[in-house]
This record gives structure tokens, C-alpha cells and sequence, in this order.
């Protein structure tokens, strides 16, 4: 509009001054705003004796000796602004503004297009006192109300984020290209560095490469994963290369797409511009070699893209570096994806020095210690820092969030609250940018981007715990949608850091991180279908599991273990208020393979209970009872709980499987009710129940059950002290071609190697223990291969005793940590208490009595109160420890109590070894019993020679021998030595077997040729 056009409104107002366009156009950026225009005249004012006061009384005019002033009166949209009278109009309507912010508003618009810093418009506003900067937020705040600015997508003021604020608008004009300011403002505006980068070195290095490589490079991430941070790093990594010329742009505060290229503009000092301010920076940047930093632009993504693409194509020294939740998909563009810290895998036992070889871990500490806090990581608290970090994914603003409370409630504490409630409003640096604050802020300006059929997808997919296939995907969150639609959405999630994605040959697995995972919960619960995507949850993995369940020999469950989280999800729903009880028992016995496969013995009793109180609801097979009752006996019975509820739950399911005539059922059963009498010391009863299954197992024609139930026949004569019948039943299960353990179907108790370590026990108790020792060090290392936590725990408990016998601990103290890692790891209490009894064991060997006999005292006590049937044998190295330490009577009333109780339940295997016991506790008691002693003596030697146990006998007849050395009778000593001596062909380098040797030398007791050759 000409200036002429103004002159019937202003004139009346101001008599006897002239009224001229001004002779230098100005232009202001363009502005969301269609037809908004800047009139700027040229008002001459006369020589004024005194000030002028404006109708409002607001403000003043200048000085009233001036001889003239210049006046510029704006206009911008239906704004009309006069500098001379402080006045602002709306449609002719006066606005109130207070005089702070109308000098604000006119110094930003006598700038327009340019970027005023904030200490500049504090200057202009308070010349004469210091403000901080909240007041200057309070008069912008005030403005923008009085300007609608945002309402309607009008925008007049812009915050350029760590550099101050802009007026945009535009008027037309001449398009052409303004000159390049003089003192340009893009050197080095970058925001101060990172204080501290933790784990990202090897990323800025990696993103410089590329930047030198291929000049336009975009990293991508989620929110909160310190994108920017990497480039800000990244920004002051280059600024000799580019000789200072790096400029950084923030647009998370540019909620108009429009502005993108006059805030760009602006921000690099250039003037204001009428239509499209992306010439003038082509113009500009042409022939720059520049690295130009374009940050946070997921939520202007096309106009981004737009001017990041026009400036790539016609500034060929331009470099140019992004971030955005998305890739801009634009020419010359290449991805970066910045990847969380690495986190501590899944049940890694750490120690400090340990967890801090993990980024993640240790900006944890970086920022729990430097607010302030007395958290120090220690080892007893770095496995639960490691989980933290892991459970956050290793993204660095949660991880920093979360940090800043540990203080206060602990890291095993913090770990329990993200298992109830992902903590979404924990608060971080004051300083932060608003969407940064709190983890539901940065989560919830990437959902506002979304479309409304990609929230609707993304908060179905949060019933999902873990990785999930697309058929998962599809199965839960296709409603209305079409499968191309559901793809569709689903690559868009991905593409925009909402949802992560791994492929490897077999399949492409999604992930929601879990932060986003509980803010789309709440999301979900308040929608009308959340209780229908929990049922279909469940439903899809019910069939998954009934699906997979004819392809066990295939490998199942391997293949859905990693689908277990999403099983545990589904039966918490089933069972709940809101549930549905018939998917929870069948889901139950679905998921009892994969239980025991995964050794979550505690999970599954847990479970199997639920369902079993369930089933009088809903209408059950036998089958499918039968599961749950043998799962739940089962499970009671490997985690040590040795009372009626187990031997009734697997008594019920062995009667369901005779009632059905199912005979593989009935030989599974049994081996296990085999098992629990065993550990509960009904030894009898025991081989009397291999013997029934050896029955049901010729009846079933099935080899590898005949094989299984006669490897039970053989452990029951073992511990009945029948090493002949042992042995016989024992190799013949092994040279069965058709035996064959199965740990990935079927819960069976066998395992591989159990055999084997049963004929190890009984070669070294029959004298031949370099045989025994082979044998078990081979099984003993198939089962560390083993990937079945239950049942590697039993092999090595089982070996232990060959080891124990050879005196040779020492080869195997790893194997009872790991057992006792194992053991503690998956609950199995009984087990744990076992292998912490064989740790106190291998601990007296090494001849730390200190800390071995109490640890063994202890376990023992434990094992009595547990009813663990063979405890007996446990008491035999306690009592011979209590004599070796001169603690013959506690010794003694250790041993008697064993003694008795192995009498009770037939536990005959260890009785001479008891005797032995006994008569060592006998001769150290304060007034040995000498007599009795010998007679134990004689007892053992003539029940090991009945058992056949020639290395019992050995080491019974090297203590007879010693005790007539000392009495003298040295032809006496040497007779009962020697043909026990002479009856072994291997095994010389042995202890006892050396200690035999020695005594015999000592004795002077010729020796046959044979004897002496070795």
C-alpha cells in the first residue's frame, strides 16, 4: 500500500508534518500470513518545545531539543504500530501493551528478519537496570497473547533457541537477492560443548568421516538419545576445517514449517527478504565452504527437507548436517543411526569395574554422582545399575533422568519401581529444552507427530513385552486396516524412531523401547478396544505355542524363547479381573515345554497353580490337566520343595495318564516321581517305581524309554550300596541305539550325560578311577555346553562325588561356581544349598577350614530341615572334617546320626565310607575308643567288600593299617593292605593309591613283582 494511502488517517493526528514514502524499501521475511504487509514512511516532525506524552500515558518521545525525528509507522496484517505515539492498533482498535513490551516489539520490528539476541532486547527494555532473562520470557509471553500470535497459524515472533528471538513477516517487493552482510553471523554460533560425552567418540568420529565424504548426512535416533549432543560434538570436532565457518540451527522451536527458511536466513544475519528467503541463502552459501548444522527437524520435516535438498544441489561447497527423528528422504541425504549405549546383557553378574566398561553404565554414575548424590557403584549394587540401563534402553536422556533418583531410592529399589511403573515424570535439568525435561515430554513430541492410524497401531503394539514378529503385529493391531496399510504404518513407525527394528536370516523382529512402551500403554487404557488387544495378545501366542507344539524334535521351544516376555504378558491378563481363564489354562500347558527349557521353575509352578484353581471354570481334556498337574509336581520337585503337594500332583497325573492309556506319559511320570522319591530318601519305594516304568516302558516298545527307565533301575541299586545290578542296568541303557534324551519337548528329568556319570560313580567305587575320572570329565563338559540351566546344575551335582573320591577338587571348584551361580540364578533352592555344601567341601580340601566347615556345617543343617533324602551322604566329609580338627565328639554325634538315618531309608551306597567315618571320630574323641573303633573298621571293609566298592575298601583298609602300624603289629597291617593293594590295575597316580604304596614301603611288606613294577 503507498504511503499516500495513509496520509487521511495520519495527518489529523499530526499537523503541519509532511508525510513521504521512504526513499530505501525495506523487506520483512516471508510470514504465515497471506497479504501481511510492512509500511515504512518517512514522517519529518517540526522542532517541539517539550516532550510528548502518548494517550495511554504508557511512554514518551524523544528528546525535545532534537531538531527532527524520523518516524517509521508499521503495518502487519491488521496491525498498525507508530513508534512517535507508542501506539498499537488492531483494526483500528487500540491495543494495551505495557512500555517494556512495546519496546520490545519495536526493536524486534525495526530488526525484522534479523535475529535480536536476548541481551540486546534487555538492553533496549531496561537500559538502566538488570534483568535476568525471565522477565524478558514474561514480556514475549505477553506480546505474543496480544499479537494472537500462533492462533490460526499466524506467526510474527520467532524463538531462535540459545540465540534470541526474530519478528517475521512479509511484503512484496522486488525478488531481488539482498547483498551478504558484512560481518556474516554464522561463525561458530554452536551451543557450548558437551561437559561430559560418554561412549559417543567413535560416533563423532564416524559422523566427520562421513561429512567429509559425502557433504550431506542425516542422524537419525529416537528422541532422548543425544542426537544432538553427537553433533554439537561433531560441530566443534570440524571448526578448524572449516576455519570457524560452522553454524548451528535449531528448529525444535519453529512450530510453523513456512518459517523454516527465514529462520535459517535470519539466523545467519541475512535481511529480511519478501517471498522466499531459500534464494538468498543459496545465494549466500554458494561458493562458502560451510558446515551448516540443521537440528531437530522431525516436526518440519518438509520444508526441512525442501531447503536442505534446494541448498545441497546449488551450494556444492556446503556441508550439511541434520537431525530428525526421520530420514528428510531428499537427495544427497545419507543416514547415520545413532544407536543407544551398550547396556550390560541380560543376567550378566557384574562387578563395579566391570559395569563401568559399559557407556551406558557409566553415564549413569557420571550423572548420578554430579548432582550431588552419595551414590557410589559398588559390586554389590552394579548388576542392578546394568539392569537400569538395559531396561532403558540405553538411551542417554532416560538413563540421565532415572540417574538423578537413585540417591534417594537406591538402584534395587529404582529397578524394582520400572518392573511396576515405567516412571515417565521424573524431572531433569532445568536447562533442558521443555520436550526434554521429563521422558514423557520427549516421548510425546514424537506422538503428536504421528498421524492418528499410526498412534491408534503404536498404542496396540504396546501389549507387546519384548521383540515381535510382523505376523504378531498384524495378528494384534490390524482392525480395520488392511495387511499393505498395517506394513505401511509399521515402516512408518520405524522410519520415525518410534519403533526398532533388528532382522536377521530367518525373520525382521520390532521392538518398542520401553519408555515408549508404557506412555502408549496409558495410551491404550483409554481406549475402548485395550481389553480386545489383550485377548488377542493372548490368543496369538496360545496358537503360536499349540502350533509349534507338533515340531518339538525341530527345536521347540527354542524358537518362540525369545518370545517368552509376550507369554509371561499374556497369562498376567488371563488370570487378572479383567482375563479370560480359559486362554490362561491353555496357554499354561503350552507354555510348560518352554518353562522348563528356560529353567523358570518358580514362574512355572507359579503358573501351573493359577490354572490348576482354574480348571473347575472352564471345560478341560484330560491331556491338558494332566500337563498342568505333572508340571507343577515337577517343578516342586526340581526346586527343592520336598513336600505332599508334589508327590500328589504327579500321582494325579499319572493317574489321568493311565485313564487315557497314554504309556510315553506314564514312563514320563514316573521317571520323575522316581526322582522326588530319591531326593525325599524313599529309596525302596524308589526302585520299586523304576521298576513299574521298566514295565510300561517294554510294554510301549518305545527304546528310548526302556533306556530311561533302566538308567533309573541303575541310580536306584547305586544308592541301595548293589554296584553289580548298577552297573548291568547302566550299560545296558547305554548301549541301546535307540536311547535318546529330550530336554526341548517334553519336560523330562533325564539329561544327557546322566548316564554316564552314574557308570562314572560306580567304575571309581569298583576300583578303577582313571576310567571313572575320564568318563565324568567328559560328561561333566558336555553339560557345560548344555544350554539348560536345571539340568547342567544336576549333571555336575552328580559328578561332584568321583571328583570328591580322586581327591582331585581342585579340576573342579569352576564347575561347583558355575553350579552355584546356576542354581542361585534360576531359584532352584535345594541345589543352590547342595552346591553351596560341595563349596564348602573343595574349600576344606584346600585346607581353609575357617571358611569351609562352617559353610558346609551350615548347608547341612539346611539340607535336614529341607528332608533332602540323602543328606546322609553330605555328613560323611562334615563329621571326617569335625575329627581332623579335633572335634571328636561333635564328629561322632554327626556320624551316629547319619549312620542311623541312612539305616531308615536304605541309603546303603556311602555305609562304608560311614563306618570308616566313625572310627576316625572314634579315635579322636578326648579318650579314644580304640576297640570300637576297630570293629567299625572291620564292619566297613567287610560291607565294602559285599557292595563290591573296592575304593571304599581302600581307604578303609589304609586307616586299619595305620592303626595296627601304631600298635605294632606290622605283618598284621601289611596282610590287609596289600591284597586290597593288589586287586587294582590302574589308578597308581592317585592319592590314595600313592598313600598305599608309601605305607606299604614303610611297612616293609614284600610285595609280588606286579606290585612292585608299579
Amino acid at each position: 500500500m503507498a504511503c499516500a494511502a495513509w496520509r487521511p488517517f495520519f495527518t489529523p493526528l499530526l499537523p503541519g508534518v509532511s508525510f513521504e514514502p521512504a526513499t530505501t524499501p525495506t523487506r520483512l521475511v516471508g510470514s504465515s500470513n497471506p497479504g501481511t504487509r510492512r509500511v515504512v514512511c518517512r514522517v519529518e516532525i517540526p522542532k517541539m518545545a517539550s516532550r510528548w506524552q502518548s494517550n495511554n500515558g504508557t511512554a514518551t518521545a524523544g528528546p525535545s531539543d532534537r531538531e527532527s525525528l524520523a518516524q517509521e509507522i508499521f503495518v502487519f496484517g491488521p496491525f498498525c504500530l507508530d513508534a512517535l505515539q507508542r501506539r498499537i492498533e488492531r483494526n483500528g482498535s487500540q491495543i494495551q501493551l505495557s512500555a517494556r513490551a512495546f519496546d520490545i516489539l519495536l526493536t524486534l520490528i525495526r530488526q525484522a528478519g534479523t535475529v535480536v539476541s536476548k541481551s540486546d532486547l534487555m538492553a533496549s527494555a531496561w537500559p538502566d537496570s538488570s534483568v535476568d532473562e525471565n522477565s524478558l520470557r514474561v514480556h514475549i509471553a505477553a506480546l505474543r497473547k496480544a499479537l494472537g500470535d500462533g492462533h490460526a497459524g499466524v506467526r510474527y515472533l520467532s524463538t531462535v533457541s540459545g540465540q534470541g528471538y526474530c519478528f517475521v513477516g512479509s511484503v512484496s517487493g522486488s525478488d531481488e537477492v539482498p547483498p551478504a552482510p558484512a560481518s556474516p553471523a554464522y561463525a561458530n554460533n554452536l551451543p557450548a560443548h558437551p561437559r561430559q560425552m560418554v561412549g559417543r567418540e567413535q560416533t563423532v568420529q564416524d559422523i566427520s568421516e562421513r561429512l567429509r565424504a559425502l557433504r550431506f548426512v542425516t542422524v537419525v535416533g529416537p528422541g532422548g538419545i543425544g542426537k544432538t549432543t553427537a553433533i554439537v560434538s561433531v560441530g566443534y570436532a570440524l571448526l578448524a576445517e572449516f576455519a570457524g565457518q560452522v553454524h548451528f540451527v535449531s528448529l525444535g522451536e519453529t512450530y510453523d514449517a513456512a518459517l523454516v527458511p527465514a529462520v535459517t536466513a535470519a539466523s545467519l544475519g541475512l535481511p529480511a527478504r519478501s517471498n522466499d528467503p531459500s534464494t538468498g541463502l543459496a545465494t549466500l552459501l554458494r561458493g562458502r565452504r560451510m558446515l551448516l548444522i540443521l537440528d531437530c527437524c522431525e516436526h518440519v520435516i518438509e520444508a526441512a527437507a525442501t531447503l536442505a535438498e534446494r541448498l545441497y544441489r546449488e551450494a556444492p561447497e556446503l556441508h550439511i548436517l541434520a537431525t530428525s527423528r526421520e530420514l528428510l528422504r531428499v537427495e544427497g541425504e545419507h543416514a547415520y543411526r545413532l544407536l543407544p549405549l551398550a547396556s550390560p546383557p541380560e543376567n550378566t553378574i557384574l562387578t563395579a569395574a566391570s559395569a563401568l566398561a559399559y557407556p551406558a553404565v557409566e553415564l549413569f554414575v557420571e550423572r548420578a554422582t554430579s548432582g550431588g548424590s552419595e551414590f557410589a557403584l559398588t559390586d554389590a549394587n552394579a548388576s542392578d545399575v546394568g539392569n537400569l540401563c538395559r531396561r532403558l534402553d540405553g538411551i542417554p536422556l532416560a538413563i540421565e533422568l532415572t540417574a538423578g533418583h537413585v540417591g534417594a531410592y537406591g538402584a534395587g529399589a529404582m529397578v524394582r519401581l520400572l518392573d511396576k511403573h515405567f516412571n515417565l515424570l521424573w524431572e531433569g535439568r532445568r536447562t533442558a529444552l521443555p520436550r526434554h525435561r521429563t521422558l514423557r515430554a520427549t516421548i510425546e513430541w514424537s506422538y503428536n507427530l504421528l498421524s492418528q492410524s499410526e498412534r491408534d497401531v503404536l498404542d496396540r503394539l504396546s501389549v507387546f513385552v519384548g521383540s515381535f514378529t510382523l505376523d504378531a503385529a498384524r495378528a494384534i493391531a490390524a482392525t480395520t486396516e488392511d495387511d499393505d496399510a498395517i506394513l505401511a504404518i509399521i515402516d512408518g513407525l520405524v522410519a520415525k524412531s518410534m519403533l526398532a527394528s533388528s532382522a536377521d536370516q530367518q525373520s525382521t523382529r520390532y521392538r518398542l523401547p520401553d519408555a515408549t512402551r508404557a506412555y502408549a500403554q496409558e495410551r491404550l487404557a483409554a481406549h475402548d478396544d485395550a481389553s480386545e488387544m489383550a485377548q488377542r495378545h493372548a490368543a496369538y501366542f496360545l496358537e503360536l505355542l499349540e502350533k509349534t507344539d507338533g515340531a518339538r524334535r525341530d527345536g521347540f521351544p527354542a524358537a518362540a524363547a525369545d518370545q517368552f516376555g509376550n507369554i509371561r504378558s499374556a497369562l498376567a491378563w488371563c488370570f487378572s479381573d479383567r482375563g479370560n481363564r480359559g486362554i490362561g489354562v491353555a496357554l499354561t500347558a503350552a507354555a510348560i515345554p518352554l518353562f522348563f527349557k528356560l529353567s523358570l521353575l518358580a514362574e512355572c509352578e507359579h503358573w501351573a497353580a493359577r490354572a490348576i484353581d482354574a480348571l473347575d471354570e472352564t471345560a478341560e481334556s484330560a491331556r491338558r490337566s494332566l500337563a498342568l498337574y505333572a508340571a507343577l509336581g515337577s517343578a516342586q520337585t526340581l526346586t527343592g520343595q520336598f513336600d505332599d503337594l508334589a508327590m500328589t500332583c504327579l500321582n494325579r497325573a499319572l493317574a489321568l495318564a493311565e485313564k487315557i492309556g497314554d504309556l510315553p506319559g506314564q514312563v514320563r511320570l514316573i521317571d520323575r516321581l522316581h526322582l522326588l522319591q530319591l531326593l525325599t530318601g524313599k529309596f525302596d519305594d524308589a526302585l520299586n517305581t523304576a521298576r513299574r516304568g521298566e514295565s510300561i516302558a517294554l510294554e510301549s516298545g518305545d527304546p528310548g524309554a526302556l533306556s530311561r527307565m533302566r538308567v533309573a533301575l541303575g541310580i536306584s541299586c547305586h544308592y541301595l550300596g548293589n554296584l553289580p545290578a548298577s552297573r548291568k542296568y547302566i550299560e545296558a541303557a547305554m548301549s541301546r541305539s535307540g536311547a535318546k534324551t529330550d530336554v526341548d519337548g517334553e519336560p523330562t528329568l533325564d539329561y544327557p550325560g546322566r548316564a554316564p556319570i552314574t557308570l562314572a560313580r560306580i567304575l571309581w567305587l569298583q576300583g578303577y578311577p582313571d576310567r571313572a575320572i575320564e568318563t565324568a570329565r567328559e560328561a561333566v563338559a558336555d553339560a557345560l555346553t548344555m544350554n539348560h540351566p536345571t539340568m547342567l546344575c544336576r549333571a555336575v551335582l552328580w559328578a561332584f562325588d568321583v571328583f570328591y573320591w580322586n581327591e582331585e577338587l581342585e579340576s573342579y571348584e569352576d564347575s561347583i561356581d558355575r553350579l552355584l551361580a546356576e542354581s542361585r540364578t534360576h531359584k532352584l533352592a535345594t541345589l543352590q544349598i547342595v552346591a553351596e555344601a560341595m563349596k564348602g567341601i573343595a574349600l576344606l580340601a584346600r585346607g581353609a577350614t575357617g571358611s569351609g566347615l562352617p559353610m558346609l556345617k551350615g548347608s547341612v543343617e539346611k539340607l535336614q530341615n529341607h528332608r533332602f533324602g540323602a543328606v546322609a551322604g553330605l555328613s560323611v566329609p562334615l563329621a571326617a572334617a569335625l575329627a581332623a580338627t579335633n572335634h571328636g565328639e561333635a564328629a561322632l554325634d554327626m556320624i551316629n546320626r547319619a549312620i542311623a538315618q541312612a539305616r531308615r531309608c536304605s541309603f546303603l551306597m556311602e555305609m562304608p565310607d560311614m563306618l570308616r567315618v566313625k572310627a576316625e571320630a572314634l579315635m579322636r574323641k578326648a579318650s579314644p575308643d580304640v576297640l570300637q573303633a576297630e570293629q567299625n573298621l572291620e564292619h566297613s571293609l567287610e560291607l565294602a567288600r559285599q557292595q563290591g566298592a573296592l575304593g571304599y575298601e581302600l581307604r578303609t583298609a589304609i586307616v586299619l593299617a595305620r592303626l595296627r602300624q601304631r600298635q605294632g603289629r606290622y605283618r598284621d597291617a601289611g596282610e590287609i593292605l596289600a591284597p586290597v593293594y593288589g586287586q587294582f590295575t590302574e589308578g597308581y597316580h592317585t592319592r590314595s593309591l600313592k598313600t598305599a604304596s608309601d605305607l606299604l614301603n614303610e611297612l616293609g611288606f614284600a610285595r609280588s613283582d606286579r606290585l612292585a613294577a608299579h
